[in-house]
């Protein structure tokens, strides 16, 4: 099992560790006495009378609002449960616990006046996989993911409803289950709890981790493409990408290479009797300059959440050493808005590439693929429909290039008059991702199948040929026309379950 202890600086290497559902949460004693001060001193400016936003007064466009000490603790339940007003889809649990780490971990900082019994509450929610329903709409990715994470925080005063072993339940009664009583929250506890960037930064990360994954998957498939369409080696030589050298074009001309070198088929090419191309399409001739782009954007991604999850993102902000408390926008997502953004078109772009390839593979490009690979063209319509199936999901993806970050809707009577969107961002983003793994799928499948249909092909390399037996595995070919639906499936859950191992293969 993996631990992740709260409070201590996270490296860019381990940020993706929050990802694991194993990763269990330390609080550690230095910690909670670094929390417990940070509440000391909350309380003690608490009796000097002066106000304090979302302790002492209302929230928002009510920031005017004085609140009575004896309504302080009213103040935040009411806060919790007017906040928790989601809609759409459930959050997928791994993402709703990925948030609570990055939520426990921001308040272990000792900044957020929160008391050591509410995060010791929710350390033992995240280290028992008790997963609050959380849904996706609702944050604006400014004042924080408000809604989002004000349903994680229902969950801690024994309302709403949690999940638990994958089992739905009503909170109440997972409580009596392990004996707990409900959270009863303090001055500034209910604002700490929801005020912060951490389903934004959720998204993100398993986004970085999903699509890193895909990203080898489609270079894959972009090889085998390649393979069955009889490209060429040369436009992946060192030579040419030492001229422009980003780091992410290097690598998969790397890659490429590493993937084709050897090849028999690749051979063919160099002989002008038997095949007449100069250059390729860019749709293979351009692989490392278009998939190097996105490799570029998500690691800018990467950056990015590397500070975000060392980051505190809640308001007002508590400095007992320095005798201050401090109202700033540390809650505004426009840092990681607008690079989800860029994420999105890139793979959207991954996508656009792809299916030109596919185009290719099914239309005769080459003499060695038939008619949308069939034995029997006219008799039998072999992928037409599979390439129908990529273009109509191509076309999806294109109407969720929108950027949502540039939407600014002002709310609160004017007082939060700039949000960021985030929160669509990322949830879009994360959609789009699933969509583009699809089509990658379809690319990989499709190039097996122009391969298999090849009779007496020369080999490919060895890395190559037993990606083709292990997808062959998954998917016996079939030459004749079948019911193809459950094929894609097939190959769908092989790139998501990462079945083919793809670091290895790359290794």
């Amino acid at each position: 099992m993996n631990e992740f202890e709260l409070g201590r600086e996270v490296e860019k290497s381990n940020i993706l560790r929050v990802c694991s559902i194993d990763t269990s949460v330390i609080l550690t004693t230095d910690v909670s006495n670094k929390v417990a001060k940070c509440r000391e001193f909350l309380e003690k400016k608490l009796t000097e009378k002066t106000p304090i936003y979302g302790v002492s007064t209302g929230f928002g466009f009510l920031a005017n609002s004085w609140i009575d000490d004896s309504q302080l603790s009213k103040l935040q339940t009411n806060l919790i449960h007017s906040h928790s007003s989601g809609l759409g889809a459930p959050i997928d649990p791994k993402i709703t616990r990925t948030a609570m780490i990055l939520l426990a971990n921001s308040l272990a900082k000792g900044h957020s006046g929160i008391s050591s019994s509410t995060l010791e509450r929710l350390v033992l929610f995240i280290n028992h996989n008790i997963i609050p329903v959380s849904y996706e709409i609702g944050s604006l990715g400014a004042s924080g993911d408000l809604a989002p994470l004000a349903h994680v925080a229902l969950s801690l005063l024994g309302d709403g409803e949690v999940t638990e072993n994958g089992e739905k339940y009503g909170t109440v009664d997972v409580l009596k289950r392990h004996k707990l009583n409900p959270l009863n929250l303090g001055a500034k506890e209910g604002l700490a709890l929801i005020n912060g960037t951490h389903f934004v930064t959720a998204y993100s990360l398993h986004l970085l981790k999903e699509g890193k994954m895909l990203i080898y998957y489609s270079i894959l498939a972009s090889a085998l493409s390649l393979e069955a369409l009889r490209g060429t080696l040369t436009s992946f030589h060192a030579l040419i990408h030492n001229l422009r050298p980003y780091y992410g074009q290097q690598e998969v001309a790397r890659l490429m290479r590493k993937l084709l070198t050897g090849s028999e088929i690749l051979k063919s090419h160099h002989d002008v009797k038997v095949d007449k191309k100069v250059q390729d399409p860019y749709s293979l001739r351009c692989i490392p300059q278009v998939m190097g782009a996105v490799i570029d954007t998500l690691n800018h991604l990467e950056k990015i959440l590397s500070i975000e999850i060392n980051s505190v993102t809640d308001n007002p902000l508590i400095f007992p050493d320095d005798d201050l408390i401090l109202s700033g926008g540390n809650f505004h997502a426009e840092p990681l808005a607008i690079p989800l953004e860029s994420v999105k078109n890139s793979l959207i772009e991954m996508a656009n590439i792809s299916e030109s390839r596919i185009d290719k593979l099914v239309t005769p490009f080459t003499k060695e693929t038939t008619p949308f690979l069939t034995q029997s063209p006219g008799l039998e319509s072999g992928y037409m429909i599979v390439h129908y199936t990529a273009a109509a999901l191509l076309n999806k993806l294109r109407s969720q290039a929108y950027p949502s970050v540039v939407d600014n809707i002002k709310v609160s009577g004017g007082q939060e008059d700039h949000v960021s969107m985030g929160m669509n961002s990322a949830t879009q983003t994360y959609r789009v991702l699933k969509e583009v793994r699809q089509l990658v799928a379809i690319e990989l499948l499709t190039a097996v199948r122009a391969l298999n249909l090849q009779e007496g092909r020369p080999r490919s390399t060895e890395i190559l040929e037993k990606v083709i037996s292990i997808i062959n595995g998954k998917v016996p070919f079939v030459a004749e026309d079948h019911i193809v639906h459950s094929d894609l499936l097939k190959v769908i859950q092989l790139v998501e379950s990462d079945s083919l191992d793809i670091y290895s293969i790359f290794d």
